[in-house]
């Protein structure tokens, strides 16, 4: 391979102490039908032997980077940095990848120019191999394609599983907006898919061309009890995309039943949002919803522009739901 040729994909794959299954995961990767790849590795600070394993494996795509210690960096946010490619596609380093699936991905790309993403369905496996017919991650996967105001609309008031594994991204795009957030460790796929989603279109390939292996206790991002209070912690900063670039210039396309047709005021259509989060009556959405009224009462000019369309309720409501906030429970 030409060193100074840059690659078509470049393929961040994370990894931290899963020795028993990175090889079959970076062998997934170097064994794809698109050979233009370069596969980044970078590992978290692992103890039981991961990076040792990927040593022992010789391609020249390939190329390691140990980190040290733990969570002092942001492994893909490092791996976007080096990377080279046009697309970034992003590898877990116990996942499989089936042999045609950046292929079919980036064959879809180059003839879809307003993609941001572009995923494929999941198969769940155990730690095994073995097909997974229900489980946690089938609860919320994502359902059929649609547009942007639709996905965004959703991302909003549901949890929706994409699947990091399966996702190609446009370099350009992941660039524009910084990557992925460093203060977030459970849900900074998910931030990362809104503010793509206010950049261009979301799409799934209809085939299950990765294997997402499930196990029980150890999965990161399954539903122990601190995984879900941190979870609900960061979706309220995700809700709050909504109020920021590039989500923000969408609101009324994404919400024309609560956004004022005759008003273009930001911080009116800020106030409907917060009235329609409320409405949701989830813990996030109603902190989210606490949180956003009370920056816009803050402002003297805001607070009385939005008053007057909305009335003094909007006021009253605010400090009712604010006495009854249900803080989450992680008891």
């Amino acid at each position: 391979m030409n060193i100074f040729k840059k690659p078509l994909v470049s393929v961040v794959l994370a990894s931290y102490n899963h020795v028993r299954f990175i090889r079959q995961a970076v062998e997934s990767v170097l064994n794809q039908t698109i050979l233009d790849l370069e596969l980044l590795v970078i590992d978290d600070g692992s103890t039981d032997g991961t990076p040792e394993v990927v040593e022992k494996i010789s391609d020249k795509r390939l190329k390691l980077v140990k980190l040290t210690p733990n969570r002092k960096f942001h492994p893909r946010n490092i791996g976007i940095k080096i990377s080279r490619g046009k697309y970034i596609a992003f590898q877990n380093s116990d996942d499989i990848w089936l042999p045609n699936k950046l292929e079919r991905q980036i064959n879809w790309m180059e003839k879809n120019k307003q993609a941001t993403v572009c995923f494929t369905r999941l198969e769940m496996i155990d730690e095994k191999g073995k097909a997974i017919k229900h489980s946690w991650a089938h609860k919320n996967l994502a359902g059929e394609n649609k547009n942007n105001d639709a996905w965004l609309r959703l991302l909003f008031t549901s949890g929706i599983n994409f699947g990091i594994a399966s996702s190609v991204v446009k370099r350009n795009k992941i660039n524009k907006i910084g990557g992925f957030c460093e203060n977030m460790v459970q849900m900074a796929d998910y931030d990362l898919w809104v503010r793509l989603a206010g950049l261009g279109q979301l799409y799934i390939i209809n085939e299950p061309l990765i294997k997402m292996r499930i196990i029980k206790g150890v999965n990161f991002s399954s539903p122990r009890k601190e995984v879900i209070l941190r979870s609900a912690m960061e979706n309220v900063d995700i809700l709050n995309r909504y109020t920021q670039w590039p989500v923000n210039q969408y609101l009324s396309l994404i919400f024309p039943e609560i956004m004022p047709r005759n008003n273009k005021s930001i911080s009116i259509q800020y106030a409907a949002l917060a009235k329609f989060a409320w409405s949701l009556n989830t813990p996030q959405h109603s902190l989210f919803a606490d949180q956003l009224i009370a920056r816009l009462l803050d402002n003297s000019k805001i607070s009385k522009e939005i008053l007057e369309y909305f009335g003094a309720d909007l006021k009253n409501e605010y400090i009712k739901k604010r006495g009854k906030l249900e803080i989450i429970n992680h008891e």
